[in-house]
């Protein structure tokens, strides 16, 4: 009887590390981008935004254009109508080109991560 017990109780242990590690190793993932990654935009665009899949505890965005020219107004931030979203607004008078804009977060887990995505602006 003592035996079967230690069983059930070494495969709760075993099934619950497993389960814990699959939580731990789980990371928040982009869900969409605005404008969105590798497609064309107006440069009348005001604003760039990531959406991840989950929540966040803090984040910066900055977006960089032609000439490495930092265009994104500030450091950017979590959206206050969204806790999925980071948000920054863009300078005006944008030229048509390749930007790039970076992102780094702490997930609501703790886990800090970091990523990037290309648009490409046309008149």
């Amino acid at each position: 009887m003592r035996t079967h017990q230690l069983l059930r109780t070494g495969i709760l242990a075993a099934v619950l590390a497993l389960g814990g590690t699959a939580a731990a190793l789980a990371h928040t993932e982009v869900r969409s981008t605005s404008p969105a990654n590798g497609k064309p935009a107006k440069t009348t665009i005001t604003r760039t935004t990531v959406t991840f899949n989950g929540q966040l505890r803090s984040g910066t965005l900055r977006v960089v254009g032609p000439g490495s020219r930092i265009v994104s107004r500030g450091k950017g931030g979590r959206d206050p109508r969204n806790v999925r979203r980071l948000l920054v607004g863009l300078r005006g008078g944008l030229k048509p080109g390749l930007y790039r804009a970076s992102w780094t977060i702490v997930a609501a887990d703790g886990h800090r991560q970091r990523g990037s995505f290309r648009f490409r602006l046309r008149r």
